[in-house]
């Protein structure tokens, strides 16, 4: 017996469109290169389509990185997609587990997105997977909550392949009205979508069921039809499919050449397309096609190896039929003993799968073996067995009803057409009869509305002025308090400075001046006043460079600061500053040291930048203990080089690091020398740095020392 092609059929309606040339692909890889990287997944995704009917591990190796691709993007609804894509893909190469794992996560995130669309489409998917891994009732489960979550969505054409999934299944099982049924539901909803590939699968199964049904002329012109379709749009896949099954009416007309030279043409283009599924059935029918013609050695070959690849793939509804052919070829060279093993397995896995028309077969084999055999007793019982499951499946008038069954949907199809040619015509009526009156009311109706249109766009346009006035207060208003707040804090901060950090070094200059006065007239201890000297010396830096960084941010914040950025070595910058601050580093007996390479690029106002460094170091001096290391280095990535000033200091706590680039925080400490400081150096850093078009922040833990990185760009 020659099964349908129902696993590339269930295949088909998922995949439902024809597959292009591979100039085709070769332009989407060619996309692939140019495109942003947001739109990668879905064209990853385009081209594992293309390579499902012509190379199922591209068609995997594409769907892979699609769903890897969709990962990284943490893009739900496009991760769905790839997730489906990936598990169709899995299901193709015959890997059910894997397959069900990314169908079990493309459910979840349908779910969490409450999307009814995504939960018709997973739900379908979910019933082709049990479908083709022969678990019919749960296919049959989620193939009808798919259909309630598509009508909840109105997405007709996922309603209309589920429809022909569950054809499918019926006819499987042998309940051939009601897979008509389901068909011919799922036709009228291509018919209203114009859906022409979606047509193409249903007539193709419409047309098997004539040819079930011996009606072998009718089914050959639908084939026929749909073999010079498939060839005009190059669809390798549904080729495939009509060479089949026109092989099976010719081997049923005793035609056996011809049925061999289709079986092998189906053969050809699923070895083509890498389609092991196919592959089986094709060896399968030819290896029965074989046995008709009486070559026992070539049956056998063609079944076995249709067997080994169905049991790889653990196609269980294709082991039944490799199982069904096997018994009749083995009771028919009389290997009995390999005969009754095969039966007996057959029996188990239809009664598992609950296929009664192949169970039927099986006991008529088995009935044959025990004949056979010698047991008449048993052949005898078992041939009842068979009547009984015959009967119980065979209608007298099932053809009729079948042909009944689509007379009546042409006849319904007919009625509703004139049926709202009726409605049609007698709403035209009524229309002409109140035609004069409506125009009556038209003018009114129009003058009224007009006026109202009218006052209403007037009282719009008075409302949008005033709004637009309004909004353009409040804008200046806003404007105004955010500047007022920044003039406050920077008011502030200057009043903070010169009532304190501008009166400490004054105060320490005198105080020590007025000690050495006093020296000088009384004891005159030359060790003692070389102190003071060396205090007042300190304090009169610390004053300068607070005069400087006073100056420098007085002119940013008044605008009169020019910027005039150039290229500069950042080695021959770092190097002239380092000679600055070489005495003050030996006085606490800190190495100071760069590895700044010569020829380091930097782009940048060379005075802003210069000025940035002569804070950091001196901050990193100020707060390193004697015998300490602070180390100048850069990096370089991408456009940016970061400067970076490492000491092995007293660092600075984590709630500190967020006030030091704050002006209204007025955060300041004194060094390990008790250095003292106004804060405000940072505070001009970060300014500058801004504005050079780079950034500056701190790495610091307390007792570990701090890192302070400046942002340059390189160009």
């Amino acid at each position: 017996m020659q099964f349908p092609l129902k696993l590339v059929l269930l295949i088909f309606c998922l995949l439902p469109y024809s597959i292009f040339a591979q100039e085709k692909i070769d332009q989407l890889k060619k996309q692939l290169k140019i495109v942003p990287d947001t739109s990668k997944t879905k064209l990853l995704i385009n081209i594992s389509n293309e390579y499902t009917a012509t190379n199922l591990d591209s068609a995997n190796l594409y769907a892979d990185k699609a769903y890897n691709h969709a990962k990284i993007n943490q893009d739900k609804s496009i991760l769905f997609r790839a997730g489906l894509n990936l598990a169709n893909s899995y299901s193709q190469l015959g890997q059910s587990e894997k397959s069900y794992k990314y169908l079990l996560e493309a459910k979840a995130l349908a779910y969490s997105l409450s999307d009814t669309a995504m939960l018709g489409r997973v739900y379908h998917f979910f019933g082709y997977h049990f479908s083709k891994n022969s678990e019919y009732d749960k296919a049959i489960q989620n193939f009808n909550i798919a259909i309630e979550y598509c009508k909840i969505s109105r997405n007709d054409r996922t309603h209309a392949s589920i429809l022909n999934g569950l054809g499918i299944i019926y006819w499987e099982r042998g309940n051939l009205e009601v897979a008509l049924k389901k068909y011919l539901e799922a036709y009228g909803i291509a018919e209203d979508l114009n859906d022409t590939n979606l047509k193409l699968v249903l007539l193709l199964n419409i047309a098997n069921i004539y040819a079930d049904e011996s009606r072998n002329n009718i089914a050959l012109e639908y084939y026929q039809k749909i073999l010079d379709l498939a060839i005009r749009d190059k669809n390798l896949d549904s080729q495939a499919i009509v060479y089949n099954n026109i092989a099976t009416i010719h081997q049923e007309n005793k035609d056996y050449a011809k049925a061999l030279e289709f079986f092998k043409k189906s053969l050809n283009i699923h070895n083509q397309i890498g389609n092991e599924a196919g592959e089986a059935l094709a060896m399968n029918n030819i290896g029965e096609n074989y046995f008709k013609t009486g070559n026992i050695k070539e049956a056998i070959f063609y079944i076995d190896n249709s067997l080994a690849i169905n049991r790889k793939l653990k196609l269980e509804t294709d082991i039944v039929y490799n199982l069904e052919s096997l018994a009749k070829v083995y009771l028919f060279t009389g290997k009995l003993q390999k005969a009754y093993d095969i039966i007996t397995e057959g029996l188990k896995l239809c009664k598992k799968l609950k296929i009664k028309t192949i169970e039927r077969s099986f006991l008529q084999l088995k009935s044959e073996y025990y004949y056979s055999a010698g047991n008449y007793k048993k052949a005898y019982k078992t041939y009842e067995n068979y009547n009984k499951l015959k009967d119980s499946l065979i209608e007298a008038n099932k053809s009729d009803k079948i042909a009944h069954l689509q007379t009546q949907f042409e006849t319904e199809k007919k009625e509703k057409e004139n049926e709202i040619l009726k409605v049609t015509n007698e709403l035209t009526q009524e229309k002409l009869d109140k035609e004069k009156a409506f125009t009556n009311y038209l003018i009114v109706f129009f003058v009224i509305t007009m006026s109202l249109l009218i006052l209403v766009y007037f009282l719009y346009k008075s409302k949008t002025k005033i709004n637009q006035r309004i909004n353009k207060i409040n804008g200046m208003l806003e404007e105004s308090n955010q500047k007022l707040k920044v003039t406050n804090a920077t008011k502030d901060r200057f009043f903070s400075i010169i009532a304190h950090d501008l009166r400490s070094p004054f105060n320490s200059i005198l105080g020590f001046s007025e000690l050495i006065k006093s020296e000088l007239k009384e004891s005159q201890n030359l060790g003692l006043i070389e102190e003071y000297n060396a205090n007042i010396n300190e304090s009169s830096h610390s004053l300068f460079n607070l005069l400087e960084n006073l100056l420098q941010w007085a002119k940013s914040q008044r605008g009169e600061l020019e910027f005039n950025p150039l290229q500069f070595d950042l080695h021959h910058l770092v190097q002239s500053n380092l000679i600055i601050f070489k005495l003050k580093a030996a006085d606490k007996a800190i190495k100071l040291s760069s590895d700044i390479p010569p020829h380091t690029e930097a782009y940048g106002d060379i005075n802003m930048v210069s000025t940035i460094l002569r804070n950091l170091i001196s901050n990193a001096l100020k707060f390193t203990e004697n015998n300490g290391d602070i180390t100048i280095s850069a990096d370089i990535q991408d456009e940016f080089v970061f400067l970076k000033v490492k000491d092995s200091g007293i660092g600075i706590s984590k709630e500190n690091q967020e006030k030091l680039f704050k002006l209204d925080c007025n955060y300041t400490t004194v060094g390990t020398a008790d250095e003292t400081g106004s804060g405000l150096g940072l505070i001009l850093c970060k300014e500058f740095a801004e504005r050079n078009g780079g950034d500056i922040w701190v790495k610091s833990e307390e007792n570990k020392g701090s890192e302070f990185i400046l942002s340059l760009k390189i160009a």
